[in-house]
């Protein structure tokens, strides 16, 4: 019996260890199994138990994916697969593997690149795509005036357009990228024309200018119709369109006005001498940025008619005279405090705009009665005077009226307070003087 055991007594470890290893064996193929585990950009997220099974959902996907934008893609994720054994709770079906897969696969397509002075600000699906748009903004912006040839076109900035592979998501649709372009943002915000809108109402509400509104819309009115879709933002443009023009036209000279001061004549106005204007033929070259005229070179010039100097002589000798209902004096005092921020250009200003801050009070340069009082197109909100005496006064962009129409108002009495309503880029005052119905220079009346 002591032999038995002693002859055994070898056999027992090698028994052993041959029970450890079919246990583990059992344990191993219990929780674990042969099959691939994969990885996503270098994290491991899910197991398969065939590798074709993720070659068949990855081609499902792109399929899918290639199906939906029209082109041919290019799978931009790191996936791959390894073999091995996978714990079976990782293990998942291939409907599983899709849904993960679909939900954080990103594809590469072809698409151009639209470059502006080295940086790229959009890509769209193709150079022929992207060679449209930028025909369209050259067209936009190429549009002439009556009598104007086009000389040359181009663009500011240096724009080209490169091939490349992106991701699918980096891509704008036409429309978005034209925004872009044209505005500085491919989704600015946009507002329907309601019943009783006008620029100015608009532009307060969305805290802008009316001229950051006419420049994004490319309006050439401010008449505005039901319905219509309007931009909201302050146009800054990734390419501006630069045209050189020639062309001939008939334009008007406008007259001057000379003022005659008599001091042996009364305190008052008389027009002595009607103005008219006249008339020229002008050749000229000129350069545009998106439309709008930056420079005008005048190459020939022919006067087909003179212009007519109206003159007006102002008496300065004070005189006791009876009330004449309200009349003014024919001495105008300033209207507001502040400096001149531009003079009177005739045709090209009518009046003089004095700086000042909004709210400061603005008053009746001379007694009379209010003609009018109210919104009034780019003025903004304006009060216009009569002062009965052949002289009309005007105050604009005022940012609230005390007055009405049809009251009377004393020399020096508060009418409104300045401001920076209708088409105006600060706060200020534009005051016009007119003489017989005429803008003249108001320097020429204030004391």
């Amino acid at each position: 019996m002591l032999n038995y055991f002693g002859k055994n007594r070898t056999r027992l470890p090698a028994m052993v260890v041959v029970a450890v290893l079919l246990l583990s064996l059992v344990c191993l193929f219990g929780v674990r199994t042969p099959g691939y585990a994969v990885y996503i950009n270098g994290n491991k997220e899910f197991a398969l138990k065939h590798k074709d099974d993720l070659h068949k959902v990855l081609n499902k996907i792109e399929a899918s994916e290639e199906k939906r934008c029209q082109q041919d893609l290019e799978l931009a994720t790191g996936v791959e697969c390894k073999r091995g054994f996978v714990s079976r709770n990782h293990l998942i079906s291939c409907k599983e593997a899709e849904n993960k897969l679909a939900s954080v696969l990103e594809f590469k397509a072809p698409a151009a690149a639209i470059i502006v002075d080295g940086k790229t600000i959009a890509y769209v699906e193709s150079k022929a795509a992207a060679n449209s748009l930028l025909t369209r903004l050259k067209k936009e912006y190429s549009k002439l005036d009556e009598g104007e040839k086009l000389v040359a076109i181009s663009f500011a900035e240096k724009v080209k357009i490169e091939e490349k592979r992106i991701p699918v998501k980096k891509l704008l649709p036409i429309e978005e990228t034209y925004d872009l372009i044209c505005t500085g943002t491919s989704n600015p915000e946009k507002y329907i024309v309601q019943e009783g809108d006008n620029l100015w109402l608009i532009a307060r509400r969305n805290d802008m200018y009316v001229d950051d509104i006419v420049k994004a819309n490319r309006l050439t009115t401010e008449n505005l119709q039901l319905e219509q879709e309007l931009i909201l933002v302050k146009s800054k443009p990734y390419i501006n369109v630069v045209t050189q023009v020639k062309g001939e036209k008939t334009e008007t000279i406008p007259y001057e006005t000379k003022v005659i001061v008599d001091k042996n004549s009364p305190s008052s106005i008389r027009i002595k001498q009607e103005g008219q204007n006249g008339e020229r033929h002008i050749a000229y070259t000129a350069s545009k940025r998106n439309g709008v005229i930056e420079k005008t070179n005048v190459l020939e010039e022919k006067i087909l008619k003179a212009a007519v100097d109206k003159v007006i002589v102002k008496g300065t000798r004070v005189t006791q005279i009876a009330s004449r209902g309200g009349g003014g004096s024919g001495s105008l005092d300033w209207p507001t405090y502040g400096p001149i921020t531009q003079y009177y250009r005739g045709s090209g200003h009518k009046g003089i705009d004095i700086g000042g801050k909004t709210g400061q009070a603005i008053r009746a340069v001379d007694s009379g009665y209010v003609s009018f009082a109210g919104y009034q197109g780019s003025y903004g909100k304006l009060v216009t005077v009569n002062h009965n005496n052949g002289i009309v006064t005007k105050y604009a962009h005022c940012s609230s009226i005390n007055v009405s129409t049809g009251q009377r108002v004393g020399k020096g009495e508060t009418i409104a307070a300045l401001g920076s309503t209708g088409r105006s880029t600060g706060p200020h005052l534009h005051f016009e003087v007119l003489v017989g119905g005429s803008p003249t220079n108001p320097l020429n009346y204030l004391r």
